[in-house]
C-alpha cells in the first residue's frame, strides 16, 4: 500500500471510503458506460484486495455483499485497501440479462488470456468495446491487487460455494510447475478461510474449451498469478439474505487470513457447508437420454449415491417415458438443479460435486500450449 492507489477518478485516502467512476466504454447514442468504484482504505499499510461483482446481469447478490461489507466500522479496523466494483456489466444489470445488449457474448469469458490471437484480421471481428474495457481494467487490477474474489450466483436454490480453479502451468517448464504448486497451496488456505463449500473447476481440457481461464478470477489467477476465486452465492435475481450474510463473514475471514483484519474469525452459520474430506469438482450430470419432462427428486445439498434415482421422466401428457426414471452415474453432492422441467436429449438436469481424482495443478493442454508458443 506504499504506492497511491487510484482507480478511475477515485484516489484512496487512509481511513476513508471513496466512491467514483471507471470509464468503460462509449455508446453510439452519446452516453458513457462506467463501472462504479468503491475504494476503502485503512489507516495502516497492508495488502490490496479487489472484490468484483455484477459481471452477469442476472446475478445480483454480489453487489449486496459489497454494500453490506464495506462499512466505516470495517475501515476503522482495516490494514491495507479494498477496491470494489459492484457492476462489471451495467447493461446486463439494467436488463437483468446475463449478457449485455451491446456485446452478444458471455462477459465472463472476455478477460485477457495467456495467449491472445491477432485482432487485425480483416475477416474477423476485433474485440468488443466491453472486452477492451476488461483488458484495460485487468492491467489496473494486476498492477495493484494482491488478492481477488469475484461474486456470482449459480442456480435457483443452489448451495453457496467457492469455485476453485485448477492452476495451469507450462508442462515443459519445471520452474513454472513449482510456482503453480506454491500458488495452489496458498489458494487452498485462502479458500479454507472463506469457509464455504469448496468445489474445484473442470479438468484442464474442459476448462480451456469453455474459456474459464478468461473469467474475471480465472484471468487474474492464470495469467496474473494473483490469488483469486469465484464465490457462487445461490439464487441470482432473488438473493438469499442468509447467503449474503455468510458471504460477508467469509470475506472478512479472508481479509483476516490476508492480515488485513486482526480480530478472531467468524463462524459461517445458517448455510449448508459440505465437507467431504476429499476434493470434489463440478460436473453437469446426469443427462437425459431423450426429450422429456423432468420431475426432480433431489435438491441442493443432498448426497447422492451412484445408481440412486434422482428424477422421474415423463412425456408431455405426464406418462412415464423410457425407464420412467433417471439414475445418477456418480456418487456426489447436488450443488443445484438445472432450471426448468422441459429438457432435450443430452441436457444435464443437475450440477453435482463429484470426487476429484486429478491434481490441483495441471499442464496447459497441448493444443493451447502450442498456441501460446506460436504467439
Amino acid at each position: 500500500m506504499g504506492d497511491i492507489i487510484k482507480i478511475g477518478d477515485v484516489t484512496a485516502a487512509p481511513g476513508e471510503i471513496r466512491y467514483g467512476h471507471w470509464h468503460a466504454l462509449a455508446h453510439p447514442t452519446g452516453h458513457v458506460e462506467f463501472f462504479p468504484v468503491i475504494v476503502a482504505q485503512g489507516r495502516r499499510e497492508g495488502p490490496c484486495f479487489w472484490l468484483t461483482a455484477g459481471v452477469h446481469g442476472s446475478e445480483q447478490a454480489g453487489p449486496l455483499v459489497l454494500y453490506e461489507l464495506l462499512t466505516r466500522e470495517l475501515v476503522a479496523r482495516l490494514k491495507g485497501t479494498v477496491v470494489a466494483i459492484p457492476a462489471l456489466n451495467p447493461a446486463g444489470l439494467r436488463t437483468g440479462s446475463r449478457e449485455p445488449y451491446h456485446a452478444q457474448a458471455d462477459p465472463n469469458r472476455l478477460w485477457p488470456e495467456a495467449k491472445t490471437d491477432r485482432t487485425d484480421h480483416p475477416d474477423f471481428d476485433p474485440p468488443t468495446s466491453l472486452e477492451q474495457a476488461y483488458q484495460r481494467l485487468y492491467l489496473e487490477m494486476t498492477a495493484t491487487a494482491d488478492y481477488l474474489i469475484d461474486y456470482h450466483n449459480a442456480w435457483i436454490g443452489s448451495l453457496s460455494f467457492a469455485l476453485r480453479d485448477r492452476i495451469l502451468f507450462r508442462g515443459d517448464d519445471p520452474q513454472d510447475q513449482a510456482r503453480a504448486q506454491a500458488l495452489s497451496d496458498q489458494l487452498d488456505n485462502m479458500l479454507k478461510a472463506y469457509g464455504h463449500t469448496v468445489v474445484t473447476e473442470y479438468p484442464a481440457e474442459t476448462y480451456i474449451k469453455e474459456n474459464l481461464h478468461r473469467t474475471t478470477s480465472g484471468a487474474v489467477l492464470q495469467r496474473g498469478r494473483i490469488l483469486a476465486f469465484t464465490a457462487e452465492l445461490g439464487t441470482g435475481l432473488a438473493p438469499d439474505p442468509t447467503i449474503i450474510k455468510a458471504a460477508c463473514a467469509g470475506t472478512r475471514n479472508v481479509l483476516r487470513w490476508a492480515g488485513m483484519l486482526e480480530d478472531s474469525a467468524e463462524a459461517i452459520e445458517d448455510i449448508r457447508v459440505i465437507r467431504t474430506g476429499y476434493p470434489v469438482r463440478r460436473m453437469r450430470t446426469p443427462r437425459v437420454p431423450e426429450a422429456c419432462v423432468v420431475r426432480h427428486l433431489v435438491q441442493a445439498g443432498d448426497r447422492v449415491g451412484k445408481g440412486d434415482v434422482v428424477a422421474e421422466l415423463k412425456d408431455v401428457w405426464g406418462r412415464p417415458t423410457g425407464n420412467g426414471v433417471i439414475r445418477s452415474g456418480h456418487e456426489g453432492i447436488v450443488l443445484g438443479r438445472s432450471h426448468g422441467v422441459f429438457f432435450y436429449p443430452g441436457q444435464a438436469i443437475l450440477v453435482m460435486a463429484v470426487r476429484d481424482d486429478e491434481a490441483s495443478i495441471a499442464p496447459y493442454p497441448k493444443h493451447y500450449r502450442e498456441r501460446m508458443d506460436s504467439a
